[in-house]
């Protein structure tokens, strides 16, 4: 699974959740405040595929940057209302509402470092986790 460039947020909710003996709705809301106020990157729209005379439909999206340094990410409208409910009122987090939303790696293990956390075995190598350590 190390080679996997992004998964959706509710699957890394799950297999973070697996590895650490934890709760998945625990994990899902840590997520949650992860994206909305230290940084955590989660997208609806890889900007790979966005172009500029070609903007997503089917749901409206706004750009969301929790770290002003950072640059912003595109949402759809309703994942970033649902995760600022989750972060800030404790709601129960939804995979129907955030089934959409995903992250990659990079920005996963950025936002790790930036919180003091050890990189997950899900999703990285032994020697990767040995470096950081």
């Amino acid at each position: 699974m190390h080679f996997v460039e992004s998964y959706r947020f509710w699957d890394v909710a799950a297999l973070w959740a697996r590895e650490r003996g934890e709760d998945e709705v625990a994990t899902a809301r840590a997520l949650a405040r992860g994206v909305i106020a230290d940084g955590l990157r989660a997208e609806s729209v890889d900007p790979r595929w966005l172009v500029a005379d070609h903007p997503p439909t089917g749901y409206p999206h706004v750009g969301y940057c929790a770290v002003t340094s950072a640059p912003p990410v595109l949402l759809r409208v309703e994942a970033l209302e649902h995760l600022l409910a989750v972060a800030r009122r404790n709601i129960l987090p939804s995979r129907e509402v955030l089934a959409f939303e995903f992250i990659f790696r990079n920005d996963f293990q950025a936002w790790l470092r930036t919180t003091a956390q050890p990189l997950p075995r899900f999703w990285f190598t032994d020697v990767e986790r040995e470096v950081e350590a």
